[in-house]
């Protein structure tokens, strides 16, 4: 017989003692991101809004230095933080479709390594291992397998990969029996420094992970301990949130300070009245239940009707059971709170340090959502809770005053339930067809230009067509004259001023002018661009094709009124 696994040796996070559960939980935490890699390439390659709008074009033109040349091709997103959409972009590069596919899925489903280590932790350690180990896995795999995360595998929306900060930071605070509560200040300070560096980091890849970093961090004001140690730990926590902001949005929100006046250019611009956009804070807010009742219901309402929290269908339990169990929770609490029947041992009253992480992890996944709630209700945001809500729902049972068959009854019965239930939507995904397996990402096919040393492509519309601009000639520069985000109604903001000036003066020199747009938008042509002085030259459009959408316009325009001692009707 051989001797027990010495614990010095081994991750906490594995059993210890025994070797056949150990071989288990490694064997399928190494298998499971390979898993979801290949679940990946079996949806067929990402070709979301999203991708065609910005995370595309957003990556080639920082790497390329478009700005300046190009005027919000992108819409709003053109300002985004392009730093998470580089890897994708430079791997879509030189890597097949595929192989870029189940890169992207594989990293996404390394999430199942961090849900099984909030899983282990939640739980009591008298727990046997074996138990403890199987249970962990079953509520990772029900975390992995959600509607609205099976949805997203393989996209570039990336609030899966965000969320591995997220749970990452969570698993850190959490972590350590506890250490943030029960340790000297020292180690438990850098640990709440260390949890908010990566949460913050995720803050600074995608600003909406913000209800994240709030609710992680007010969490500590109420997860127990005394008053001096809960401010210290969400101070320290903050200075983390800041750091990882600092390190990954640092420099975009400089980069839209020095040429736009606002760090977070257009948003919020009804607070620093940037003049290259109206004084407004293009928040996009038509989600957020309206009323009180509205919002404390929401869980059951967007469970009847999906479209209230998104643009697709999909079914998914996981937040509602996380719901329900956390408000039953609360109930049980103060009933007993009332009735005076705390003991001095009982689950609620546990000053221990790992009974104080998972109160802590309990309000962490509340305040987040209340905040998520308030700042956008949109599903995509709340990704890294819709993976988590089996975790808080194994730690919210686990508290209640009954006995612990019945606890594990219950939840493994919601863990089926959940499991079952779930149905993924899809956000425009591409069969792989007849493709060669060397075939790119994005492979675009534009019309031949004479003169593209003397052109200007302009854009109207609100269908995304940017990821079409690396398939011209570099030199050529895109001007989007009217979208979701900007149009000559505006007036004079300073984004439209410079697209205006760069029209007459390319009149003035003689350049070509085309316009891209898809083909439903054609009345844009005449709406908009006479609005620049600009008329269609009244011949075929030629189409421009990809391997991401369906062919998309590019149509020969002419100005209103010929500048003087040019010809406006060349033969090409």
């Amino acid at each position: 017989m051989r001797p027990p696994i010495p614990a010095c040796r081994t991750p906490m996070l594995l059993p210890t003692q025994d070797r056949s559960a150990r071989r288990l939980a490694l064997s399928l935490l190494l298998a499971g991101p390979f898993l979801f890699g290949l679940w990946a390439v079996l949806l067929g390659q990402d070709g979301n809004w999203d991708l065609r709008n910005y995370h595309w074009y957003n990556a080639y033109a920082f790497l390329t230095g478009r700005w300046g040349m190009d005027v919000a091709p992108a819409q709003v997103a053109s300002f985004y933080n392009p730093t998470l959409d580089l890897p994708f972009f430079m791997a879509a590069q030189v890597l097949p479709a595929r192989v870029v596919e189940f890169l992207l899925g594989s990293i996404q489903g390394a999430n199942l390594v961090l849900l099984y280590g909030l899983a282990w932790t939640v739980q009591r350690s008298a727990t046997p291992e074996r138990r403890r180990a199987l249970v962990a896995l079953a509520v990772a795999v029900c975390g992995m397998v959600g509607g609205g995360q099976v949805g997203l595998l393989g996209t570039t929306f990336y609030d899966n990969v965000i969320s591995l900060f997220v749970l990452g930071g969570i698993l850190v605070a959490i972590g350590g029996e506890g250490a943030a509560w029960s340790a000297p200040h020292g180690p438990a300070f850098r640990r709440a420094a260390l949890a908010g560096l990566l949460v913050g980091s995720g803050v600074g890849l995608k600003q909406p992970t913000i209800v994240f970093a709030v609710g992680t961090c007010a969490a500590f004001l109420a997860a127990g301990g005394t008053p001096w140690r809960r401010l210290l730990l969400a101070f320290f926590f903050g200075v983390g949130v800041l750091a990882g902001m600092a390190i990954f949005s640092g420099h975009w929100m400089w980069f839209l300070w020095s040429h736009f006046q606002n760090p977070l250019f257009p948003y919020f611009n009804n607070v620093f009245h940037s003049p290259w956009g109206t004084p407004d804070p293009y928040r996009d807010d038509k989600f957020i239940p309206k009323g009180p009742v509205a919002a404390a219901l929401f869980p059951f309402a967007w469970a009847l009707d999906p479209k209230l929290v998104g643009e697709i269908i999909f079914r998914d339990y996981r937040v509602l059971a996380a719901y329900v169990a956390l408000l039953l929770t609360g109930l049980m609490a103060l009933v007993r709170w009332l009735r005076g029947q705390f003991a001095a041992e009982g689950p609620l009253v546990d000053t221990s340090g790992p009974a104080r992480a998972r109160r802590y992890l309990l309000l962490a996944g509340s305040l987040s959502y209340l905040v998520w709630l308030k700042l956008f209700a949109i599903y995509r945001y709340l990704i890294p809770l819709e993976m988590l809500a089996p975790v808080l729902v194994l730690a919210a049972v686990a508290l209640w005053p009954a006995p612990a068959r019945a606890r594990g009854a219950v939840t493994a019965a919601l863990l089926l339930l959940l499991t079952a239930t779930g149905q993924s939507g899809t956000w425009a995904r591409v069969p792989w067809g007849d493709r060669p397996f060397s075939a790119k990402v994005s492979e675009v096919q534009a019309p031949v230009l004479p003169r593209p040393d003397h052109t200007v492509i302009l854009m109207t519309g609100y269908a995304p067509t940017s990821f079409l601009i690396p398939g011209f000639p570099p030199q050529i520069p895109f001007l989007r004259l009217q979208s979701y985000f900007i149009h000559p109604d505006q007036g004079d903001i300073l984004l439209n001023r410079q697209m205006r000036q760069r029209i007459d003066q390319g009149i003035a020199n003689g350049d070509d002018f085309y316009l891209l747009l898809a083909h439903w938008e054609t009345w844009t042509m005449d709406q908009i661009l006479p609005r620049y002085g600009l008329k269609g030259a009244g011949e075929p459009c030629q189409p421009v094709t990809s391997t991401l959408d369906e062919p998309m316009m590019l149509c020969r325009i002419i100005p209103l009124q010929p500048a003087a001692g040019h010809d406006m009707n060349p033969v090409n």
